[in-house]
């Protein structure tokens, strides 16, 4: 990749993690848990949930991460669902911006507008999206798949949670995660695409 297609996503690998953290961060303080706002978090500023070594990572590799904000399940009323809500919500609104940038991407070829920073966007939206589905902390699906699993698989991603962060960065660096995320996630690119 050339500089110039590097300076395009800088926005979106800037962007897409702050977005995914401040929702997390609403959303958690709305269901009555002070960790956030105790952190922080409950700020506009996007330089709170800015994370050098995530941003890097999705700017070079297409696969990163914010600032994971705190957040406490047991003030939630049903922690349940309060953990897919505060974990799988900033998911998915990544994943509709993402296609909804893409999709207005087309739009705007049709007429012969660039918009290679909004593609840059909606690319890195919808990649870390689809990165956070990983079931290793501090990725969404692992607060989520420990809090619908039994006793003894919860306790087995929190023993072994280092290691499989380990193995994580390791198949980071060999490109095996980007391109597992890059396949999945060419599917919603071509969902939009006109």
């Amino acid at each position: 990749m050339n500089l110039q297609g590097i300076l395009l996503l800088v926005p979106g690998a800037f962007f897409a993690p702050i977005i995914h953290e401040f929702i997390k961060a609403r959303i958690s303080a709305a269901l009555g848990d002070p960790t956030p706002k105790k952190n922080g978090f409950l700020t506009l500023n996007p330089f709170k949930y800015f994370e050098p070594i995530g941003f890097f990572l999705l700017l070079f590799f297409h696969v990163g991460w914010g600032r994971p904000v705190p957040t406490s399940p047991f003030y939630y009323k049903n922690k349940r669902q309060g953990v897919l809500l505060v974990h799988g919500v900033p998911m998915l609104v990544n994943l509709i911006l993402g296609m909804v940038a893409i999709f207005l991407v087309n739009i705007l070829s049709i007429s012969g507008i660039p918009g290679n920073i909004l593609y840059g966007f909606g690319l890195l939206s919808i990649r870390l999206a689809v990165f956070n589905l990983f079931p290793i902390a501090p990725l969404a699906m692992n607060k989520i798949v420990q809090i619908y699993s039994s006793p003894s698989t919860a306790m087995w991603f929190n023993n072994y949670e280092k290691p499989l962060q380990i193995v994580l960065f390791l198949l980071l660096l060999f490109g095996i995660v980007g391109l597992i995320v890059g396949s999945v996630s060419s599917i919603f690119i071509f969902a939009v695409s006109i």
